[in-house]
């Protein structure tokens, strides 16, 4: 599949080598001042959005209408720049205008219909800094925009950065707890792995937990169940969909990236196969949900045939999968709330962490909570995150659905069936209700703040109550898995299975060529084919790969099961999740190092990719072996023992 996408890519791409004229005399969407001259002669350095006057546009250009509702608009917006402004440069021009010239050249705001700018309020300097200099700001930069494009907006300061200093800023409290909290972990992690290589206090519970050799073992060791060894290949597709996830950051933060030919982003998406390819990404986090509805089917009917469901289990299972969650996800949250503010060192640092730094500042608590998925706060902390909460909110429900089908074994079929139709319909109605698109919209408008503000996003991708069909069938594959294995029970036989079976597939590919559709015809909403369509589309992926995992069943394994079960993919499937949570701080770095105004390329982006997940995977190892394997270590046993799991007495 990986291949696939690649080749889709650098087919799609051949454009980036042909760069076309420019019609129209427009500026640029993004306008820097040089950002180390502007530091040497100890400036302000601010960083604003403007929103230019349509009507100014020369005759005959055509703006974007990006925010329709009836067809994608996947270009930028011609309209919205931004901007890095050097105030000392700007005073000096405002200097030689005349009052009256000043006068004229201010715009008041232009409303628009869209989010352009981060919340000032984010920013404690930011009031001041508004009252000080943005009438400066917007005077200074119409007049450049006047004279060089004759046309004139209305600019907002986003962020300024103060005049640089000569002494460092002291840490604040919770960069030192970051700071203290991360020289405990290494020095415990040497101490201890020198305790256990040199065979002393070995069965210590902080040596067991910390010890890196133990900790390797562990990563290293084979599958000690027959479930297990028979889910193998689950493993290795993990590690499939990760990759597949990381090469659509990738392309989302490329689209970000203030680059001399972002105009041929544009056409890179103005081709059927990258629409495709955009709009079919909305299926990886679905696969990742239905991938986590069958092992937790599977492994609580397997326990429920071995003891008690009851409080005591449940408490167990959530605090398990908390243990395993917390220790690395804090980790970063906090280091996104203390000292990655500290890495804001050129043009690019504001927007790769003093924003994030601030957003998580306000709104860490939604991570912690695990709410980060809803449609409030406007401004997400740690965006990719979403997903977490997500999958939590979604084993939560999930085992209530599984403890009621146990409690009521004939209920199954009711309660499978309203849980379909509940999926099909919850999609379908916020479709119908906010006249949305029925895809992954693929639009280069919203990538500036990384989509965290496009409404399809907000309503139908994070949200997890629009998310529920694909773990529910996870959910009802694990329930067939383990009548076939336990029951012997023949799918075969079913005539609802082999209707399935016969046409998921098609009809997968059907919707998934078709997305392309909504990008080239209009279509008023609220519209009822629109939002079966939606329905339809949010849903198909899920019920495909539990089909497959249907399909697997007492069948010998093909070659992409064995590769998928190889070791190498099963040892890294066990990274997926600290790799997942460390990619995004690798993307961040990554583009960092990036000048302004750099060229994008097939070459470029091909080895940013492969680059950003040899990291995560390499950083996903330090970290399992640092904190997410010592946590569970340490933790596991008192959760034992607070929510201890009984197992039925073998009858007689």
């Amino acid at each position: 599949m990986d291949s696939v996408l690649v080749g889709l890519l650098l087919f799609a791409c051949i454009t980036f080598a042909h760069p076309q004229q420019q019609q129209h005399s427009v500026p640029s969407i993004f306008i820097y001042d040089d950002f180390e001259r502007c530091e040497a002669t100890a400036s302000v350095y601010c960083y604003a959005r403007t929103i230019l006057r349509v009507d100014q546009f020369p005759a005959g250009f055509v703006v974007p209408q990006t925010e329709s509702t009836d067809r994608i608009v996947y270009k930028h917006r011609a309209q919205y720049l931004e901007l890095g402004i050097c105030l000392r440069d700007c005073e000096q021009e405002v200097k030689r205008l005349s009052a009256a010239t000043r006068k004229t050249l201010f715009q008041p705001q232009i409303p628009v219909n869209f989010t352009f700018l981060i919340p000032n309020e984010l920013f404690p300097t930011m009031p001041a800094d508004k009252r000080r200099y943005e009438t400066l700001v917007n005077v200074c930069v119409n007049q450049r925009l006047r004279t060089r494009y004759n046309i004139t907006g209305y600019t907002a300061l986003e962020y300024c950065r103060p005049k640089p200093k000569q002494t460092a800023r002291p840490y604040d409290a919770l960069e030192v707890i970051f700071l203290a909290v991360s020289g405990t972990l290494v020095s415990t992690l040497i101490f201890t792995t020198l305790l256990d290589v040199c065979r002393v206090n070995q069965e210590n519970a902080i040596v067991s937990a910390f010890s890196v050799r133990r900790n390797w073992m562990r990563l290293r060791a084979d599958a000690d169940s027959p479930l297990h060894c028979d889910l193998l290949y689950i493993d290795g597709l993990r590690v499939l969909v990760n990759h597949l996830v990381i090469v659509l950051h990738s392309f989302l933060i490329a689209s970000v990236a203030p680059a001399q030919n972002y105009s041929e982003l544009e056409d890179l998406a103005n081709n059927v196969p990258m629409r495709i390819y955009l709009s079919s990404n909305a299926y990886l986090v679905q696969i990742f949900f239905t991938i986590g509805g069958y092992l937790l089917s599977v492994n609580f009917l397997r326990d429920a045939d071995r003891g008690p469901i009851d409080a005591r289990y449940a408490g167990n299972k959530i605090l398990n999968r908390l243990v395993r969650l917390v220790p690395v996800y804090a980790f970063f949250l906090l280091f996104s709330v203390s000292l990655n503010v500290r890495f804001d060192v050129n043009v690019n640092g504001f927007r790769l962490f003093t924003a994030e730094n601030a957003i998580c500042r306000q709104n860490w608590w939604t991570n912690v909570l695990f709410v980060n998925n809803f449609l409030w706060p406007k401004e997400l902390c740690l965006m990719h995150t979403w997903y977490l909460a997500a999958d939590l909110q979604l084993f939560l429900m999930a085992m209530g659905v599984l403890v009621l089908v146990h409690r009521r074994p004939k209920s199954v079929g009711v309660v499978f069936l309203v849980g379909v139709v509940v999926s099909f319909a919850v999609p379908g109605y916020i479709t119908h209700q906010h006249k949305l698109h029925p895809v992954l919209p693929g639009k280069l408008s919203e990538a500036k703040f990384l989509t965290m503000y496009e409404p399809w996003i907000r309503r139908i991708y994070l949200p997890s109550y629009a998310n529920t069909g694909c773990y529910l069938y996870g959910v009802i594959a694990g329930y067939l898995y383990h009548r076939t294995k336990n029951y012997k029970m023949q799918l075969e036989r079913f005539w609802l299975y082999r209707l399935i079976n016969a046409y998921v597939t098609p009809v997968l590919v059907a919707v998934t060529v078709s997305s392309f559709l909504w990008y080239v015809i209009d279509v008023p909403k609220p519209n009822l084919w629109v939002s079966l369509y939606s329905a339809l589309y949010r849903n198909i992926i899920g019920i495909f790969v539990a089909v497959c995992f249907l399909r697997s069943i007492d069948k010998p394994p093909g070659t992409l099961r064995s590769i998928l079960s190889s070791k190498l993919l099963t040892t890294l499937g066990k990274l997926t999740y600290s790799a997942y949570v460390l990619h995004d701080v690798v993307m961040r770095f990554l583009l960092l190092r990036e000048n302004f105004n750099s060229v994008i390329n097939v070459q470029k982006f091909i080895a940013w990719v492969y680059i950003v997940t040899g990291v995560a995977f390499a950083g996903g190892l330090v970290v399992f072996l640092a904190i997410e394997q010592p946590m569970i270590q340490l933790i596991k046993p008192y959760i034992s023992r607070m929510c201890p799991v009984g197992v039925k007495a073998k009858q007689k």
